[in-house]
């Protein structure tokens, strides 16, 4: 290998066998295809994962692929062929990419498209037999293209004899909005704080978040756009604001953000098990850049970063997650009253697969963003993935048991064998400013 190959950058090849393909995708063809795009972009390659043709096999070297990028220093890029590869069915498929970008992978395609196109390509290539849901979707479409409302009216609208209505209180919450972001230049959360301070709850009586208030700004029904399932009607109802200030906030959103691609994943120990004890909300993992150093990370209350609702700010990690090994290793902690249920694995996995492929079609229609689709749909593909690999599952710890390991093995495991180990020894995590408490499960 070239010296200047070996400091590249790091990656992984996966290869899997399609002879169904057109044209078939061998080893041998596949071999060769990923080696000139590593050696043409100037990767350095760390190890092939190869699996059999044989789908039922549960893929088990993809398994252990992911394995590898969990315990990377640094997340490698993982080089296909093509994503093929991933499945033979297209939920098969589309599973795997976006399990990889729920690992932080970045992917690689030696076909020259994109994990996006793929995945739509995929997506739009299915089976008949994947195809139930989209016949009854066409009948939905059909009725959409005559002017009748699907499900529920957007937030400033009511539904009467099928069409979209004005409902003047909502409007006003609206336009309020509206005018915040583009007149006094507020953000999301700014905005979401306002609206709890004066009083205003959503449609369902909860309190504004800055995933809801974007979801506002972001709704073209304001324009008098109809827009479900692929279909859309112009004029189809009264708009609440002007098309150039719709466009002028798209415009503004978009240069806030940052691509998908560009962020970096980090993963939390104590995500889903940490919560405020201040309002009892999520505890989110987030990350603060420091000049000239190593970015910071923190456990924050979601309550008070996308309501404005909560005092309590937040968390170092290192702080957090060291105060639960100690809690754990001294026994200082409380017990749940109630053991845990966990559900069928078969029923969740049918379940996840079910949320994946709702999220799928939607952005197919039309109705979803790619950055939506990575946002909501990476974390359950992966979880489906893991619970369809084929593996036997490990039998679980008692929590007393996985409780004395964290206390006695905590500097020698790696995040995903602390991670496990939590999620059997742990309920919850209550935190406040100066108290923390560890809650172990029955």
């Amino acid at each position: 290998m070239p010296a200047n190959l070996a400091e590249g950058r790091p990656a992984l090849v996966y290869l899997r066998p399609v002879p169904d393909a057109d044209p078939p995708l061998g080893l041998a063809i596949q071999r060769a295809a990923t080696s000139a795009l590593v050696a043409a972009e100037g990767y350095r390659a760390l190890a092939t994962f190869q699996d059999t043709s044989d789908a039922a096999s549960g893929f088990p070297r993809f398994s252990a692929l992911l394995d590898a990028i969990a315990k990377a220093p640094a997340r490698p890029t993982v080089v296909l062929a093509s994503a093929h590869v991933l499945g033979d069915r297209a939920l098969d498929c589309a599973l795997r990419l976006l399990a990889l970008a729920a690992a932080g992978a970045p992917v690689r395609l030696a076909d020259a498209s994109t994990p996006e196109a793929a995945l739509r390509a995929a997506w739009l290539g299915r089976q008949p037999d994947e195809r139930r849901r989209e016949r009854a979707r066409e009948s939905m479409r059909k009725r959409a293209l005559r002017g009748q409302v699907l499900g529920r009216a957007p937030f400033g609208y009511a539904v009467e004899e099928r069409a979209l209505v004005v409902d003047d209180t909502e409007a006003a919450v609206v336009r309020r909005v509206f005018a915040m972001y583009l007149e006094e230049h507020e953000g999301v959360r700014r905005i979401a704080r306002a609206l709890n301070e004066d009083g205003i709850r959503s449609r369902l009586g909860k309190p504004w978040s800055a995933g809801s208030v974007r979801a506002v700004l972001r709704n073209p029904a304001y324009t008098g756009t109809y827009r479900r399932l692929g279909v859309v009607v112009t004029g189809a109802h009264p708009a609440l604001l002007r098309r150039g200030e719709f466009e002028e906030v798209q415009a503004r959103m978009a240069r806030r953000r940052t691509a998908p691609a560009e962020q970096e994943r980090h993963a939390y120990l104590l995500a889903g098990l940490a919560r405020c004890g201040y309002c009892g909300g999520r505890l989110l993992g987030a990350r603060r850049s420091v000049p000239n150093g190593e970015p910071r990370t923190y456990y924050r209350c979601a309550s008070a970063t996308n309501q404005g609702r909560c005092e309590y700010h937040s968390q170092r990690t290192e702080v957090l997650e060291t105060a639960v090994h100690d809690a754990l290793a001294s026994e200082r902690f409380t017990v749940a009253k109630k053991p845990a249920v966990a559900q069928p694995t078969e029923a969740r996995r049918i379940a996840l697969d079910r949320a994946v492929a709702r999220t799928l079609e939607r952005w197919v229609a039309g109705e979803l963003t790619y950055r939506d689709v990575i946002r909501s749909a990476t974390e359950p593909a992966l979880e489906a993935v893991r619970l369809r690999s084929g593996k036997p599952e490990t039998p679980r710890l008692t929590p007393a048991a996985a409780s004395a390991r964290l206390a006695a093995e905590w500097d020698d495991l790696d995040f995903a064998g602390k991670r496990a180990l939590l999620l059997d020894a742990v309920s919850e995590v209550v935190v406040r400013e100066q108290r923390i408490r560890v809650v172990r499960r029955a």
